[in-house]
């Protein structure tokens, strides 16, 4: 049984924590491995790794994993000054709505004030039309 995991074990197939060790074989001597307690490079049902190549596939995991956080950065990047972009046309926007209610507010304001000024002539207006008509009234009667 060969073992999947990639990196530095921490635990053999069979649940044991592994240790590290130092080799002492004439072919490896001073190599380091990591084992299980009940296992050894000969027997495949126990874990036994080398420590370099442990080491070796925990540089190509961090490798790859910071390979996909340059891509997601720069991802992100582009995100970032498509939303700065449209902040600033949405700030342009805003700016340019403030202006409009500005000038309807002071347009409305002239409206007001033009209604209010036609009330009083419409007052007035009512008033000498009441008193042309009480005229004629008062004519008719005494002529």
């Amino acid at each position: 049984m060969e073992d999947t995991n990639r990196g530095i074990p921490t635990h053999c197939r069979c649940g044991s924590p592994v240790s590290r060790h130092t080799s002492k074989t004439k072919t490896n001597p001073g190599r380091l491995f990591h084992s299980c307690p009940y296992g050894d490079e000969q027997n495949p049902g126990h874990l036994f790794k080398w420590t370099d190549l442990s080491i070796l596939e925990e540089i190509e995991d961090i490798k790859a994993d910071l390979e996909d956080v340059k891509i997601k950065k720069l991802a992100n990047d582009k995100c970032q000054e498509v939303s700065e972009s449209q902040l600033q046309s949405l700030s342009l926007q805003t700016r340019t709505c403030c202006t409009l209610i500005q000038k309807y507010q002071t347009e409305l304001n002239f409206l007001d004030q033009d209604i209010k000024r036609l009330k009083g002539e419409l007052k007035c207006l009512k008033n000498i039309s009441v008193c042309a008509v009480l005229t004629v009234i008062m004519y008719k009667c005494f002529m």
